[in-house]
């Protein structure tokens, strides 16, 4: 058993140790060892997954603005429309690059432990009004009637994180709901506890993919591939469970989708 623990490296963690039949404390101690190095396996696949997947979305907006600045290079002379040109798709690539690293920050720091979650008392009803304020112009861009029915509700939590939570609901709703749509927001108690729904009147989720969109960097079918790099609902969830809820989705078709995020009062 000592030699096959010996043996156990980072590129052989699927081996596991033998388990002995014939001694209670060798076999306990066996499977002990086995169970952990299932959870260190399933947390490197997760790490070099997240690895592999964070550098090939970093490298879109990095080419696209290099091609911008060497397009925009290649020639002596350039007129003042195609440098704001260039300089417009540059500025719009590092506004979603800087989003990105910082999406990833959040989620590493939550993996690793070492997110502090500040809690203080928040009027989560004013919170949810500044959010629907702040995309009040990507809602107007595209046309979308933004509803809410908000229940006055306070309670203790992370300003900060429910705020992007709260973003992100809101924003992936805004992202998916087609030009002249409706996004509703409503805010009430349940079961001792709070629930902010967020429904959209986008093109739906298949019922086989209605976990996978937490997942991180998960975007579906080329309907929802718009947008983000697939990490604002991995966040959203991440914030609700930080405080002792969570998020899901209640429902979803052709008509659109609904979200929900509980939170403990």
């Amino acid at each position: 058993m000592a030699g096959e623990a010996r043996a156990i490296t980072t590129e052989t963690l699927d081996a596991r140790l033998t388990v002995p039949s014939s001694a209670a404390e060798l076999e306990q101690f066996a499977t002990s060892f086995n169970r952990v190095l299932d959870r260190l396996g399933t947390a490197l696949a997760t790490q070099r997954r997240f690895m592999a997947d964070a550098s090939h979305e970093l490298r879109t907006p990095v080419s696209i603005m290099r091609t911008a600045a060497d397009v925009t290079l290649s020639q002596p002379v350039r007129d003042e429309e195609d440098y704001r040109e260039a300089l417009t798709a540059v500025s719009q690539q590092t506004s979603r690059l800087t989003r990105l690293v910082d999406d990833m920050l959040v989620l590493a720091r939550a993996d690793a432990g070492g997110y502090p979650v500040i809690m203080a008392p928040v009027d989560l009803t004013a919170l949810v009004q500044d959010c629907i304020r702040e995309l009040s112009g990507r809602a107007g861009d595209k046309s979308i009637a933004v509803g809410s029915e908000l229940e006055p509700i306070a309670l203790r939590g992370d300003e900060a994180l429910l705020r992007r939570m709260l973003s992100n609901l809101l924003g992936n709703a805004l992202t998916y709901t087609p030009s002249g749509g409706a996004v509703t927001v409503t805010l009430g108690r349940s079961d001792g506890g709070v629930v902010l729904q967020v429904a959209d009147t986008g093109p739906g989720i298949a019922e086989e993919d209605r976990e996978r969109v937490f997942e991180r960097f998960v975007r579906l079918d080329a309907a929802r591939t718009t947008g983000g790099a697939g990490l604002g609902l991995a966040i959203a969830r991440w914030v609700a469970e930080a405080h002792g809820g969570g998020v899901q989705i209640l429902s979803s078709g052709p008509g659109g989708s609904v979200f929900a995020a509980t939170l403990p009062v």
